[in-house]
């Protein structure tokens, strides 16, 4: 059974994760007459293999993702290389994948299969490697081990490195349907569930799909009243990420669009739009994703959203001077 590496690429909060565990336990089901393909075979759910993918015991199954995203994706300590190794946290804070992990993984996949069947490797994201992990993973995506599968994922495809990227199939992931999407949000009990939807951008599968939505309607109601005493509850990165939202709904609505994100405030984003100037809007969008691609950031969390939001107020009052 040879098994191209494939890598899954798609936007975060639209399901990306779960797909690869699910094409891993279709994979490592048990079940007679399944189809061996990733994304066509099916788990059965009650074969000895689901059992084991279900417990996390599978021999067969290793799952690779960095220490810092362990707890977020559900992924047990010794797998998200925290098992005693410190230089898996130590890499970039515990946010790549470090050559150690790389290195225990391909000594499992030199062995030979416990079960009989295919054995599944799922790393996860892909472009969260440096490049002496990436080298050492490349020498074992070059040549394979008989019967074993590698499925990767990444939410950013371009900075995947350019030596990983070819070893691999890619395949999309596309955003889940509206009636999906919403149908998720209802199974979770999210309050507000439609007005999540538009401004999650059907991302429901996030680990908080409304997160920053009730600080940016604070905001816009403060905008509108033409003061804004509201600026906690948010940390720099979800204010940047929420602002980015905000600013392009602005720009649609000045440009004769509704808006995408926050489409229950259409009426006050019309009032804010008819203020500044398109090409001062883009700018500061563009300023606002230049800051997002800071991991960390050097000033006071509450004054650096303190200060996009007073920037952000001086081009609502701009062009009503």
């Amino acid at each position: 059974m040879d098994f191209p590496a494939t890598l899954l690429h798609g936007s975060r909060g639209t399901g990306l994760w779960e797909s690869l565990l699910e094409a891993a336990a279709g994979l490592l089901c048990e079940a007679p007459g399944r189809a061996l393909v990733p994304w066509q075979a099916r788990a059965c759910g009650v074969c000895a293999g689901c059992h084991l993918v279900r417990a996390g015991t599978h021999p067969d199954l290793r799952v690779v993702v960095p220490p810092a995203l362990g707890a977020e994706l559900g992924v047990g300590a010794e797998e998200a290389g925290e098992g005693g190794q410190g230089e898996a946290r130590s890499a970039a804070g515990g946010r790549e994948i470090g050559i150690e992990q790389v290195r225990t993984l391909i000594d499992w996949a030199q062995g030979t299969s416990h079960r009989g069947g295919p054995k599944v490797a799922v790393v996860h994201p892909l472009d969260a490697m440096a490049a002496p992990a990436a080298n050492a993973l490349l020498k074992v995506l070059e040549e394979p081990p008989a019967s074993l599968c590698f499925l990767t994922g990444t939410h950013q495809l371009d900075r995947v490195l350019p030596t990983l990227r070819s070893r691999c199939r890619l395949r999309a992931w596309a955003r889940p349907d509206p009636q999906t999407a919403l149908a998720e949000l209802q199974r979770r009990g999210q309050a507000d569930a439609q007005a999540v939807l538009h401004w999650s951008r059907r991302a429901v599968f996030d680990a908080d799909p409304a997160r920053g939505l009730e600080w940016t309607r604070r905001l816009v109601q403060q905008l509108a009243a033409g003061r804004v005493t509201q600026l906690d509850g948010v940390t720099p990165a979800q204010a940047l990420e929420s602002l980015q939202k905000l600013t392009l709904d602005l720009v649609r609505v000045r440009s004769g669009l509704a808006p995408s994100y926050l489409a229950e405030l259409d009426a006050p984003l019309r009032r804010l739009a008819g203020q500044g100037d398109t090409g001062a809007w883009l700018q500061w969008w563009q300023r606002l994703a230049q800051a997002a691609r800071t991991p960390d950031f050097p000033v006071h969390a509450g004054l650096a959203v303190q200060a996009w939001v007073v920037e952000l107020q001086q081009l609502c009052t701009s062009g009503a001077n």
